[in-house]
């Protein structure tokens, strides 16, 4: 079988034929796109196009079928290029292709390294899923299970792991060590309380002041303004459910959150339709599991991120539905909170390679 790899720009055929391609790989049950963010990412229209330039890939079969897709990312002064919005057939020959362009287009561009899969932008999306393929949840980066094979066949190396936990109920359970850790951060002085749909834009500002700086040892990581954070996360006030968001305060200034929203399955993407929006708030109305999806604490508060996450726990004691730790970066303590209640582990991966001095 033939195939041949192209870049563009604005052409509206190779446009739709990028936006087609995970459509016929994922059922509705599994599918996670959100075609129009892509769609902006591609005519450069995002709200944070401005930090880098893209250079969309297609490798199309002798049809001129696109089977498999790709975004490189570029930004000023970099020699770190991210490939992601990966999509692909199970065709090992039209996937070495495209990784193939990739590395030209990044030497071309003065690169030596190439880090993926990111989707643009650490703020947008990133990662690779390795395991727990028969489960899924609100807010994962999901894939099709040959996604690791190929990169790896393209001589990829895993730079960074991840894990998600996958909690039981927590009906009637308790952990001493993180209850008296509540009790204590309260006796100092600490204020633990959840947000209310009133107060949410200011709590939007105070999670951002926290984590623009937590976040910034992470791969990939580059900053944004407030604004901008607030125009990619503000779709959260209509998903969360306010007792399930925690923010902690101490002597005024806030030093820690942690949010979660009900798990909404594949709901909340693609075109929110009117009965995608009634199922969204039935969803919400009445959970049957969360998605424990952001926390971060200041470092100088040691100990808060106990005293948070049992918060959280009461909270789930109440609902008595399962839940989903995400996306913890391997060493991160915690990982191992509440490990007696955990039965089983998703894995996920970046990776990277390093290609010829640039030219």
């Amino acid at each position: 079988m033939s195939f041949h790899a192209v870049t563009f720009s604005q052409e509206s055929t190779y446009i739709q034929q990028f936006l087609h391609l995970p459509g016929r790989l994922y059922g509705p049950e599994e599918l996670m796109q959100k075609p129009e963010e892509e769609l902006a990412i591609l005519t450069g229209t995002h709200v944070l196009s401005h930090y880098f330039t893209v250079v969309p890939l297609l490798v199309l079969d002798a049809k001129g079928t696109a089977v498999c897709r790709a975004v490189l990312t570029f930004y000023p002064d970099d020699p770190e290029a991210f490939l992601g919005f990966f999509e692909s057939e199970d065709l090992p020959e039209a996937a070495a292709l495209l990784f193939q362009k990739a590395e030209v287009l990044a030497k071309e561009h003065g690169c030596t390294h190439i880090t993926g899969p990111v989707d643009a932008s650490f703020w947008i999306r990133y990662r690779l899923k390795v395991r727990q393929f028969e489960h899924t949840y609100t807010g994962e980066p999901s894939n099709k299970d040959y996604y690791f094979r190929l990169w790896r066949s393209a001589e990829y190396e895993v730079t960074a792991r991840y894990f998600s936990n996958h909690y039981i109920p927590a009906v009637a359970h308790q952990n001493r060590q993180f209850t008296a850790r509540l009790a204590e951060k309260r006796a100092q002085g600490y204020i633990i309380k959840s947000p209310s749909r009133a107060s949410f834009d200011k709590t939007l500002q105070d999670v951002y002041g926290l984590l623009i700086e937590l976040y910034r040892p992470f791969p990939a990581y580059r900053p944004i303004t407030e604004a901008e954070f607030t125009a990619l996360y503000r779709y959260l006030k209509m998903l969360i459910r306010y007792p399930m968001v925690k923010m902690a305060y101490f002597q005024g200034q806030p030093v820690g959150f942690f949010i979660s929203i009900p798990d909404y399955g594949t709901m909340v993407y693609g075109r929110l339709s009117l009965p995608k929006l009634v199922q969204i708030f039935l969803t919400r109305l009445r959970p049957k599991s969360y998605v424990m999806l952001y926390m971060g604490v200041d470092t100088a508060h040691r100990g808060l991120g106990k005293a948070l996450a049992e918060a959280i726990r009461e909270e789930l004691s109440r609902t008595g539905v399962p839940s989903v730790g995400a996306l913890i970066r391997s060493g991160n303590i915690n990982r191992d909170y509440f490990q007696e209640l955990v039965d089983y582990e998703f894995e996920y991966v970046l990776l990277g390679k390093k290609i010829q001095d640039s030219i």
